[in-house]
């Protein structure tokens, strides 16, 4: 997949995450907002409502009413200061800003109706506290934005894998394959052109190749991109098998001048007769192709192993434990 397929997936998943945070985040803020806003006015409205009640009950309030607060109070007949935890401007409104607090002012009154306190409470200012909300939601909004990038990418990541690896498998094998029916197709066309000199030979190679070419189309059903594989186990014999793959790979031991030497005894085995073929077509074909000119092949059958040896370079020691990693080549001059 490019990555011009890949982005409206992983758009889709991070609008959608993106959505669902604002939604949150937005109710989240209204709710804290409005409690910011109810907060204040509910301290202060308390503290009047307490400071009230104590003064028309018992005539007077002290500093100890607003250990809880910063305030500023006054008596205004004998113009005794109760508390100064700061000074209150003249002149302001009953409530006001001062720096990030705001200062809400109020008049007590005694039995007689008379006002007798002036008391002014500082508290935070409800518009840095709301600032100071959003700058939060922010913040955490984008931690969550970014964790959402991250498990995004991995979730793609995790998801995709399997996708890639199988067209990483598909691409090796569409590679392989149109690297080997490049043998077969010229033999070919080279046996069309010298058809007329000898006939029965070339009409010969012609049929060799096109059963290398069919071979190769059993290749694609044995990927399973139809979804289904015959693996019914039948008896047959394995020697017979044998002989008849020797046979098929004749031609190509001949234009190599490679010479062969069996010892095949009478086996019977119950497999897939069709994996079975496979296997020792992929053998044989093997020890052909990565044997030298002029060298040499073994065919040894008994009833407990088939071996199949050539006099080429062999395979590395380190390379032995991957010889059965599907599409696997050890000599870049071959294909397969």
């Amino acid at each position: 997949l490019s990555n011009r397929q890949i982005l409206p997936i992983f758009l889709l998943y991070f609008i959608t995450s993106a959505a669902f945070l604002v939604f949150f985040a937005q109710m989240f803020y209204e709710r804290e907002r409005h409690f910011i806003l109810d907060r204040d006015v509910f301290i202060v409205r308390d503290l009047q409502h307490h400071l009230q009640n104590k003064l028309q009950k018992n005539g007077e309030i002290d500093d100890d009413d607003f250990d809880d607060v910063e305030a500023f109070a006054v008596n205004l007949k004998t113009g005794e200061e109760i508390e100064d935890d700061f000074e209150p401007r003249e002149g302001m409104p009953s409530r006001y800003k001062d720096g990030t607090s705001s200062v809400a002012q109020f008049y007590l009154k005694n039995r007689l109706g008379e006002e007798e306190y002036y008391v002014a409470v500082k508290v935070a200012d409800p518009e840095f506290a709301i600032l100071t909300l959003k700058l939060k939601i922010i913040f955490f909004s984008f931690m969550i934005l970014l964790a959402i990038l991250v498990i995004a990418y991995f979730i793609i990541r995790l998801s995709l894998r399997p996708l890639y690896r199988r067209i990483d498998f598909l691409n090796g094998f569409i590679r392989d394959t149109t690297h080997e029916i490049n043998t077969p197709l010229s033999v070919i066309l080279m046996s069309i052109e010298m058809f007329e000199t000898d006939p029965k030979k070339y009409l010969n190679n012609i049929k060799t190749a096109s059963k290398t070419i069919s071979t190769l189309y059993e290749d694609l059903t044995l990927v399973k991109l139809s979804g289904k594989d015959d693996v019914a186990a039948t008896s047959f014999s394995l020697s017979e098998l044998v002989r008849e793959r020797i046979g098929y790979f004749g031609l190509n031991l001949e234009q190599k001048n490679i010479n062969l030497s069996t010892q095949i005894d009478e086996v019977q085995l119950r497999s897939s007769y069709k994996k079975t073929r496979k296997i020792i077509d992929n053998l044989l074909s093997n020890a052909i192709k990565y044997c030298d000119e002029n060298g040499s092949v073994s065919v040894n059958l008994t009833p407990v192993a088939l071996a199949i040896s050539n006099s080429g370079a062999g395979i590395a020691k380190e390379n032995l434990p991957r010889i059965f990693d599907l599409y696997t080549r050890f000599d870049e001059r071959n294909g397969g």
